[in-house]
């Protein structure tokens, strides 16, 4: 088995290829406002205590967590594909790197590391809003406010982004 390491060079000229093919790219901004913006509406579903779940709750927190996976898979779409704006084509990004000395598990390990600071982030606020929530409506935590969280904001992304290609 190969091992998952980053190369420093590849991931630098990985993220100077970005750099140079994404400036002028309308999706590529679209995506990340269209990724960010269901990231942010999904925030106030997430943030209900593990405590205050009852039977109708339960269907509001997975339509948060789907709607936090669905914001993360967009914000990371710009990171498998690219469109042309001139030929209006869309093209995979391993298509257009296959010129690059780079391999695919470096690009692989740069898209998991592009998602998951903000995977990261996100979680880390919720985790904090749901104690605190917690702490302040009932007096004490419930370990599930702390793994459905990690579970669904951390790993099911990054097991996605994984399988992307």
């Amino acid at each position: 088995m190969k091992a998952f390491k980053a190369d420093t060079k590849q991931q630098q000229m990985i993220k100077e290829f970005f750099r140079e093919e994404t400036t002028y790219c309308p999706t590529h901004v679209l995506s990340t406002a269209v990724g960010i913006i269901l990231a942010s509406i999904s925030f106030i579903l997430l943030i209900i205590p593990f405590l205050e779940w009852g039977a109708d709750m339960q269907m509001i927190i997975v339509f948060g967590f789907a709607l936090f996976a669905m914001g993360i898979f967009i914000y990371a779409s710009k990171y498998a594909v690219l469109n042309e704006t001139l030929t209006k084509r869309v093209v995979k990004i391993p298509d257009l790197t296959r010129y690059l000395p780079v391999n695919r598990m470096q690009l692989t390990i740069f898209r998991i590391r592009m998602i998951l600071k903000p995977c990261a982030i996100c979680t880390a606020l919720v985790i904090a809003l749901r104690c605190i929530l917690s702490y302040a409506l009932h007096g004490s935590l419930s370990v599930w406010d702390f793994v459905f969280p990690l579970v669904f904001m951390i790993c099911w992304p990054v097991v996605n982004e994984l399988t992307r290609y």
